[in-house]
C-alpha cells in the first residue's frame, strides 16, 4: 500500500510538471526506456538498487548513463531523485501509472476493462460510447484479458468496479443463498 501512494505521488508530480503532449510522449518514452534498461541489465540494476553502494557512486553511474542517452532534463531529474531517495525500484510502476494520470489532467477518464476474450472493435466502440455518455466527458479504455472472470466484463475506474462478469454474478448468488 505504501508503494502505491509513493508511485501515485511521483507519477502525479511528473504529470503536473509536463506541459505539452509532445513533452509527455518524449519523457514517458525515455522513462520507459530507462526502466527497460534497468530490467535488462542485471549488473546495472544490482548496482543501483543495492543499499551498500555509496549514493555518490550511484549518482556518478546514473549521470554517465543518462548523459549517454541524452535524456531530457525532466527525465534525468526524476531518475536522479528516485535514486537519491532509494526508490528506483518503483520507476516501472511510475511509468505504468503515468498515462492514466496524464489523461486525467487532460480531462479524460480512464477505465480498465477485463474480459475473457478480446472484444471486437464494434463492442469496444459501443462500450466506450456508453461510458462517455455516463461520464459526460472523454474516456479512454485499457483492455486486458482475464480468464478468471469466466464470462462478461469487469470495468474499473479508480476504486469503482462495475462487475458484469459471470464469476461476479455467481458470487452474488452464493451470498444471497447464504443470507437465507
Amino acid at each position: 500500500m505504501k508503494n502505491d501512494v509513493l508511485i501515485s505521488r511521483y507519477a502525479e508530480g511528473l504529470a503536473g510538471a509536463l506541459r505539452t503532449e509532445e513533452e509527455y510522449a518524449a519523457v514517458s518514452a525515455e522513462l520507459g526506456e530507462f526502466a527497460g534498461l534497468l530490467e535488462s541489465h542485471e549488473l546495472l540494476r544490482a548496482t543501483l538498487l543495492r543499499p551498500f553502494v555509496p549514493s555518490a557512486r550511484k549518482a556518478e553511474i546514473l549521470e554517465d548513463v543518462l548523459a549517454r542517452q541524452a535524456y531530457r532534463d525532466k527525465t534525468r531529474r526524476l531518475v536522479l531523485l528516485l535514486a537519491q531517495r532509494g526508490r528506483l525500484d518503483i520507476l516501472g510502476d511510475i511509468v505504468r501509472a503515468l498515462p492514466a494520470l496524464w489523461k486525467a489532467r487532460q480531462g479524460v477518464v480512464t477505465f480498465e476493462v477485463r474480459s475473457v476474450v478480446p472484444l471486437k472493435d464494434g463492442q469496444r466502440a459501443r462500450l466506450e460510447d456508453t461510458l462517455r455518455t455516463l461520464e459526460r466527458r472523454p474516456v479512454s479504455c485499457v483492455y486486458a484479458l482475464d480468464p478468471a472472470i469466466v464470462g462478461g466484463l469487469v470495468v474499473r475506474k479508480g476504486n469503482m468496479v462495475y462487475d458484469a462478469s459471470l464469476k461476479g454474478q455467481l458470487e452474488r448468488l452464493k451470498d444471497t443463498i447464504r443470507e437465507r
